[in-house]
């Protein structure tokens, strides 16, 4: 009865230990496409005490790789951006990676040898190198990703959505910092900031973007939820929260059909960001 007793005892302590590592493994991931913008992270580094920190890369190809991994709760990313596109630049030597940078589809504009598209994405979550857990939330510091593709008329932020099956932040025009410091980071958009969600009507956030505000709600939310798996008395089923009962501030847009349908020439492409200034 002791060696019994003592099996059991042991597989209880192997399956928290197993669902803790689980819960360490979870990743919040900053990146920056691109030298200019490199310094954000720098910035969000006083906020976020265990996040990554990738402020090379470049291409869609080197996005991809540092994607890879355990799955992720966060993932904030700076970069410059098109309706078609994300990607960086090197304004001191006058290189933009805009051809190589992480596009929408092959049809929205041209891939080149190091760019990577959604698709490659969508790829590399069902073979399972790429995870978003249930209750991510990726931030697309980045002008214009927010608006019909022009070519397509697909929406990259609510396709990103739908692929990762996370929530996504970003601006319909120009995005650009309000305030920037170690204390504060308020982006402002000449229209406005979106939350898509999977398969859902979007969420319209207004003109300005408090970054830190929001990350903090969002670790929040997901820190209450597994407070509430742990606490939970049936230890046979532990329950979670949706995550629609746990935020209870968003008002929601079911105007999404207005929202794709919206032309174009009303929320233009800032010129510093509509053509590269040289292709590499």
């Amino acid at each position: 009865m002791q060696a019994k007793g003592f099996f059991i005892l042991l597989f209880v302590i192997l399956t928290n230990i197993s669902f803790l590592h689980g819960q360490i493994q979870e990743r919040t991931l900053v990146t920056a496409m691109g030298e200019d913008v490199g310094y954000r992270v720098r910035l969000l580094n006083h906020h976020l005490d265990s996040a990554e920190w990738k402020r090379q890369v470049n291409t869609g190809k080197q996005l991809l790789a540092t994607l890879r991994g355990a799955p992720i709760k966060l993932w904030v990313n700076f970069s410059h951006g098109h309706h078609s596109r994300l990607f960086g630049k090197i304004p001191e030597r006058n290189i933009s990676f805009f051809s190589d940078g992480f596009v929408l589809s092959a049809d929205a504009g041209k891939v080149g040898q190091e760019g990577s598209t959604l698709k490659d994405l969508q790829d590399e979550i069902l073979t399972g190198n790429i995870q978003f857990t249930a209750e991510s939330l990726i931030i697309l510091g980045a002008c214009a990703v927010a608006v019909p593709n022009e070519e397509t008329s697909i929406i990259f932020a609510q396709q990103l959505a739908d692929i990762t099956g996370a929530n996504v932040i970003a601006g319909e025009h120009k995005t650009e910092p309000l305030v920037e410091n170690e204390e504060k980071m308020v982006f402002s958009n000449i229209k406005n900031f979106i939350e898509f969600r999977p398969y859902q009507a979007p969420v319209i956030l207004g003109n300005q973007l408090d970054i830190i505000a929001i990350i903090g709600k969002h670790l929040g939310d997901i820190q209450e939820v597994e407070m509430t798996i742990e606490q939970t008395t049936d230890k046979k089923e532990k329950a979670i929260i949706p995550k629609a009962e746990v935020s209870e501030t968003k008002i929601v847009s079911t105007d999404i059909l207005e929202l794709r349908s919206r032309p174009i020439q009303h929320t233009e492409i800032p010129n510093e960001d509509e053509l590269p200034t040289k292709i590499r």
